[in-house]
């Protein structure tokens, strides 16, 4: 005969939980917790979201690199003070040395200064005449003063080109100096009419030499510590005209074309 039960005591015996109260199976199966509920589907969207803007901002990126690169290339931003002067005593460039080389390269000027240079508008100009001489020597008065408290390093390579039809006559030269403000400063005086002297075509070019006073426009750049000047004028001599006329354009379309090339070779 079993013995009775303590009062109270659970069903199954001390130290065992209560059965389950009758019902259906709870998900998951027995010792398990039940399934979180489904997160809502607008969670999904977060890293496309995140992914949209990264490439938003990258293309914004290379836009502003494309703008600024391309105003840097724009050979308007280029410094230019134009003068102009009826008259100055010109000198006879050297006879040019036979070359076979068509253009010009490096960032030594006298290489610069090629037989021929062709600008970005698709004009070719022919050296006439070259010159190599001390910066004092080439310089006028107004210059030769400025140079005793800003003298040049070296020598000023110059060189003559006439234009495609032959009708436009330009010196170029180029003069270096110890730092970019000195250039600055030299270039400056252009606008108070101190520049070299101008020259014209060697006897050997079979250009025509232009009557004794011819006028010219006298157009200035720097670049680094290099100072350009491009001097030009019709090759009859006659009257250049103003900042609109032919002589002008020229002037400027040679001298932005060698400070470019100083500016990408040196």
């Amino acid at each position: 005969m079993n013995s009775p039960q303590w009062p109270g005591q659970p069903p199954g015996g001390p130290g065992y939980p209560p059965p389950a109260p009758p019902g259906p199976p709870l998900p998951g199966g027995p010792g398990f917790p039940s399934p979180p509920p489904p997160r809502g589907g607008g969670s999904a969207l977060v890293p496309l979201l995140i992914v949209g803007m990264v490439a938003v901002l990258a293309v914004v990126g290379v836009g502003a690199f494309l703008v600024l690169r391309s105003d840097d290339d724009d050979p308007i931003r280029t410094i230019s003070q134009p003068t102009y002067t009826p008259y100055s005593p010109s000198q006879t460039a050297e006879p040019t040395p036979s070359e076979t080389s068509s253009t010009g390269g490096g960032s030594d000027p006298s290489s610069v200064l090629g037989p021929t240079i062709r600008t970005a508008k698709g004009n070719t100009f022919t050296r006439a005449g070259t010159r190599t001489a001390s910066c004092t020597s080439r310089a006028n008065t107004k210059l030769r003063v400025a140079l005793r408290s800003y003298p040049c390093v070296g020598v000023m390579h110059s060189a003559v080109y006439a234009s495609p039809t032959r009708q436009i006559i330009t010196s170029v030269s180029i003069a270096r100096f110890t730092s970019p403000t000195a250039a600055s400063n030299i270039s400056r005086i252009t606008n108070d009419k101190g520049w070299p002297l101008l020259l014209t075509p060697s006897d050997a070019s079979g250009l025509p030499q232009p009557r004794p006073d011819p006028a010219y426009w006298t157009r200035s750049w720097t670049q680094g510590s290099n100072v350009i000047y491009a001097q030009s004028y019709w090759s009859t001599g006659a009257d250049t005209g103003g900042r609109t006329g032919s002589v002008f354009a020229t002037a400027g379309e040679l001298g932005v074309e060698v400070t470019n090339s100083l500016l990408w070779t040196d």
